[in-house]
């Protein structure tokens, strides 16, 4: 009897819960047909309706997505955006399948405090700065990856298809990142294979020459999981010089090879990971500077060919510790080759070939929910060789090269409290010996303050400031080699040493919904390493300069009412000076503001606008370089699906209001240049999680 009242009860229950469902959805019907009307006169940005359930929200985005955000790259803790006391930004993989541009530089170039560009076309050297300053510490899958030769990762030579998620934490991070982190850290993790085996093909073209093809297989369960990825990406260039005559002699080409695998072991209790990169890359310098005179130079080029490598161990034997160890080899070679024409009469050559070898090991203690105690070492062997030769060029002589090494060990210790979710503490310090530069302490500490906001539920005040110290060691290059006899090392270099903190503020609104963001940074350098030029040879001389500064604001807006529409708009202001000459830093705006926006109003369709400003910089002593406004679009649209297999098309154009954009003085970028192609992506066995 007590089973059928029961029965007959729960009968009753889902009668009024159907009943209250019907009431719901034709209220919200209403509501749905109104906001439609009044989007279709405004903005569709407004429409409620939510991706497919079976689309799963993505984690931090660089639009801050509803959700907490994971960061993975402050010394391998697991923290969430909200509570973060750093400024930092990230960019998953949805946020660069949804733009599909294969470039770094366009994907990085949409974030605040954030200036890249190139001296030229594709492939072209790249200056990559954030808060104003170069010395950024860059790694992949937790492995230093910027160049040994001069400290600088070449974003040329790596594309975005091969990266799942990337952050961007601004302001010095020397405990966490170590050497040549003053300006702050960026972390690139490689994609990983998940659900059931799948394929992508893809296939564009576009003017300038320009071509991509790329091929990869995905696949990845609760035990094991793989990714092997090969792109192609190749185009004849657009450098334009004075006149805006297009340079023909800029072509570029690469190939890249990705591979990732990973098996878990010990009943999910440990990982071993495997990660392999190789790039081979060709650039046609294009151009050669001779006072206000660019002249073609068609038979230099570069060559350049890195190989990464990059083995991780994480274990996680009780809910109190975990440890995550790396070794890690990076071996790039570089090769610049001179050929006599109309102005050069000698020929030459420059080769560096370097070596890094990474070994990290770093242990988590967990006490409770309140305190995580971090406790690391770092050892890091940099092996150097140039061998350079223009014997027969009658303006430089002959330099036969060097041949070096650098050995660097850290410890390093960190603490992070969190006192009942609403004050988060961070604190440490790293001890680096240099075997060049003796030792150096790089303490760091920072703090984020979370209130709930007064009569608005679900959303928060953040107030965070964190102040660092940090040194940049200069490299074997800048100390004892030399290019095409145009910069003279100085074996008398010191040390760089940075103190820098900020300070900002964060608030939400309608849920989470729309964030606004200010802040305040200041960086003081010592012994800051520059350059000058001799005004009649003009060969280079690397130099420290005694003190150099930048400070600045920085704001930002992001707003993502629903699933379908994301925006972000943001501001930077820089102010820094050289002490040594009074002028402003080299290649640091004063101005710099971007945007983009992301509309996906249908599963099968997404389209995207981006705009970036920046005004005047500096070039060299009071010489400067003028602004630019960068406006791109594109769109992805999957044409059709037959049986597992999808097919889209992509379409995207830069430069569209044909800017003469530039990094050095006289150099420009192309002008408008588009890409078209087909990404085909098949799932060839098991159930399918997800459509693109």
């Amino acid at each position: 009897m007590k089973f059928r009242d029961c029965a007959a009860a729960v009968k009753v229950r889902m009668l009024v819960a159907k009943t209250i469902s019907r009431a719901r959805e034709q209220s919200m019907l209403k509501r749905v047909i109104l906001i439609i009307l009044l989007s279709f006169f405004a903005l569709p940005a407004f429409s409620v309706q939510e991706i497919k359930k079976e689309k799963k929200e993505e984690t931090a985005t660089i639009f801050g997505a509803v959700d907490e955000k994971e960061i993975y790259s402050l010394g391998n803790i697991v923290e969430t955006k909200e509570s973060a006391s750093a400024n930092i930004d990230v960019i998953t993989y949805e946020d660069m399948k949804e733009q599909g541009s294969p470039l770094l530089t366009e994907m990085l170039n949409q974030l605040g405090s954030v200036t890249v560009q190139t001296s030229g076309s594709i492939g072209d050297v790249t200056s990559f700065r954030i808060r104003g300053t170069d010395r950024v510490r860059v790694t992949i899958d937790g492995m230093r990856a910027d160049s040994p030769v001069d400290n600088k990762f070449y974003l040329n030579n790596y594309l975005t298809d091969d990266f799942e998620r990337i952050e961007v934490i601004k302001g010095p991070q020397g405990n966490v990142g170590g050497v040549n982190a003053s300006g702050g850290l960026v972390s690139l993790q490689t994609r990983r294979g998940y659900g059931a085996p799948s394929v992508e093909i893809e296939s564009g073209m576009g003017n300038l020459g320009t071509f991509k093809e790329r091929f990869a297989v995905q696949g990845g369960d609760e035990e094991k999981d793989y990714y092997l990825g090969v792109n192609w990406l190749k185009s004849d260039g657009g450098l334009r010089i004075n006149d805006g005559e297009r340079i023909r002699n800029d072509d570029f080409n690469t190939l890249a090879v990705t591979g990732n695998v990973g098996k878990r072991l010990l009943k999910g209790k440990a990982e071993i990971r495997d990660i392999v990169r190789f790039s081979n890359s060709r650039k046609s310098v294009g151009v050669n500077g001779f006072g206000n005179y660019i002249l073609q130079d068609p038979n230099d080029y570069s060559k350049n060919i890195d190989i990464f490598n990059t083995t991780i161990f994480n274990y996680k034997p009780r809910e109190w510790y975990d440890s995550s160890t790396r070794f890690g080899i990076f071996s790039t070679v570089n090769n610049f080759y001179q050929r006599p024409d109309g102005y050069d009469t000698g020929f030459g050559s420059d080769k560096f070939r370097s070596t890094r070898l990474s070994f990290i090991s770093q242990h988590n203690l967990y006490y409770k929910d309140w305190n995580t105690l971090s406790l690391g070492y770092n050892l890091e062997s940099n092996f150097f060789n140039s061998v350079s030769d223009y014997s027969t060029d009658p303006y430089y002589p002959s330099y036969n090269g060097f041949s070096g090494d650098t050995l660097q060990n850290d410890v390093f210790v960190n603490d992070v409290i969190n006192i009942k979710n609403r004050l988060f503490i961070r604190g440490g310090t790293r001890l680096t010996n240099h075997s060049q530069f003796g030792t150096y302490v790089s303490p760091n500490v920072s703090a984020a303050l979370v209130l709930p906001t007064y009569k608005m539920p679900g959303d928060y005040t953040k107030f965070r400031s964190s102040w660092g110290q940090s040194i940049n060691t200069p490299t074997l290059y800048q100390m004892f080699g030399r290019l095409a006899g145009m910069m003279d090392p100085n074996p008398n270099l010191k040390a760089e040493k940075l103190n820098g903190w900020d300070v900002g503020v964060e608030q939400t609104f309608f849920n989470k919904k729309v964030s606004v963001d200010f802040g305040y940074f200041s960086n003081k350098y010592k012994d800051y390493i520059g350059w000058q030029s001799d005004p009649i040879t003009w060969i280079g001389t690397y130099m420290n300069v005694d003190e150099a500064t930048i400070n600045g604001y920085e704001a930002s807006i992001k707003w993502q009412p629903n699933l379908k529409f994301k925006m972000i708009l943001n501001y930077t202001f820089m102010d820094s000076e050289d002490a040594r000459t009074g002028y402003s830093l080299p290649a640091v705006p004063k101005n710099r503001l971007n945007a983009s926006v992301v509309y996906t109003p249908k599963e099968r369709f997404s389209v995207y606008a981006r705009v970036e400003t920046a005004s005047d910089r500096v070039y060299s002593g009071n010489s400067t370089v003028g602004g630019y406004t960068n406006v791109a679009a594109g769109t992805i649209i999957r044409l059709f699906s037959i049986k597992g297999v999808h097919v889209y098309l992509k379409v995207q154009v830069y430069n569209i209001l044909d800017q003469k954009m530039s990094m050095y003085k006289n150099y420009y970028q192309p002008g408008i240049h588009f890409m078209a192609g087909l990404f085909i992506k098949m799932n060839t066995g098991g159930k399918e999680k997800e459509v693109l």
